[in-house]
């Protein structure tokens, strides 16, 4: 499991905490982070982000790693049936479960994006989305010869992605 990978999932696991933290305070004075007990965390400072675009972020980064793992599980299932089998007719629904959680997922994470996300990021959520769909969309057409330049297409977008959320997310896990 490469730095990022790794940096993705333990901080996927700290998320929550650091999320909850900036949408209790007030105008008022900033109330001192609360961090669950044994849990020791530093969230990345990213020059020139507001607190609320910092917040946004990490609520769809919530998501997109959700989705993101839910999507390469099911889609990795169906390859896996497909090269066993070698024929889009004895598949069973592994096909169709790939192309559900394809375009739920990339449902799921285009809901997931406010207002206050940052253009960049924004762009990356939509070549992620849409890297998703036309994956679906080769799935669904059983075009197999297709289906590696597709998912060659949205590996390249997931990744860039995640590297980006990683940014966002606590830090001290690599």
């Amino acid at each position: 499991m490469g730095r990022t990978a790794r940096s993705i999932v333990v901080a996927a696991t700290a998320l929550t905490a650091v999320a909850a933290v900036p949408a209790c305070s007030s105008d008022d004075e900033s109330p001192s982070p609360t961090v669950s007990v044994g849990t020791v965390t530093r969230t990345v400072a990213r020059a020139g982000s507001s607190e609320a675009e910092k917040v946004a972020v990490v609520r769809l980064c919530q998501q997109v790693i959700t989705s993101a793992g839910v999507m390469a599980r099911d889609y990795n299932a169906f390859v896996k049936r497909l090269n066993e089998v070698q024929d889009y007719e004895k598949v069973g629904s592994e096909d169709r479960w790939a192309v559900d959680t394809l375009d739920t997922g990339a449902e799921e994470v285009r809901k997931a994006v406010s207002p206050e996300v940052p253009e960049k990021v924004d762009a990356q959520v939509e070549a992620f989305v849409a890297s998703a769909e036309r994956l679906a969309e080769q799935i669904q057409a059983k075009r197999r010869q297709a289906l590696n330049g597709a998912s060659d297409r949205w590996d390249a977008d997931r990744t860039a992605l995640l590297d980006t959320c990683a940014g966002y997310l606590p830090a001290g896990s690599a």
